[in-house]
């Protein structure tokens, strides 16, 4: 798990490993968040990685996780809107969009708040002990009991133990999470 205060201050500060920490966490989710705005833009890496540079470049300052958290998103989607305008094809977009449903800002916010929270949920997988963390995986992969104790080698009441001990775990975390902000 990640020291929010820790990367925060680093950020202010311009420290590299603290950057690079930040980099780490919220990259995957970032990308996916534009992919769904760009259907599928080759362009989306270069986005996302834009946005960090930007704020490495600036003066900005960051009062807590939230606010970077939001800047983030926030630049991101508009990072991608002017990608959509810059490259004529913001009509295609705007007709699919008309012809789905009606989308509104709340579909786009929807979609903020999943992937915040799918990111943070593997953050915090990855804090669980070593088993808890191989069988909440490979539950996530749609593995059953069976399966995963005959892969892992243990009993299938092990398996439940663990996949019921991991699930508590991230309950609790994602009940305190800062994703939390969004909803």
């Amino acid at each position: 798990m990640i020291d929010e205060e820790l990367i925060l201050s680093g950020v202010n500060r311009k420290n590299e490993k603290a950057w690079a920490s930040l980099y780490d966490h919220y990259y995957a989710a970032l990308c996916a968040y534009v992919n769904r705005i760009l259907k599928g833009s080759e362009s989306t890496e270069d986005l996302v990685q834009e946005v960090f540079i930007a704020i490495w470049r600036s003066e900005k300052r960051f009062a807590s996780m939230q606010d970077l958290t939001r800047y983030l998103y926030r630049a991101c989607y508009n990072n991608a809107l002017v990608f959509v305008r810059n490259n004529q094809i913001h009509d295609t977009i705007l007709n699919s969009i008309g012809a789905e449903s009606d989308f509104t800002a709340d579909d786009v916010y929807a979609q903020t708040v999943r992937e915040e929270v799918t990111r943070q949920l593997y953050v915090y997988i990855e804090a669980l002990p070593s088993e808890q963390k191989k069988v909440i995986l490979m539950s996530i992969e749609g593995y059953s009991w069976d399966e995963i104790a005959e892969k892992l080698g243990i009993s299938v009441n092990t398996v439940k133990t663990h996949k019921s001990r991991g699930f508590k775990s991230l309950r609790s975390k994602l009940q305190d999470s800062v994703c939390l902000f969004l909803i």
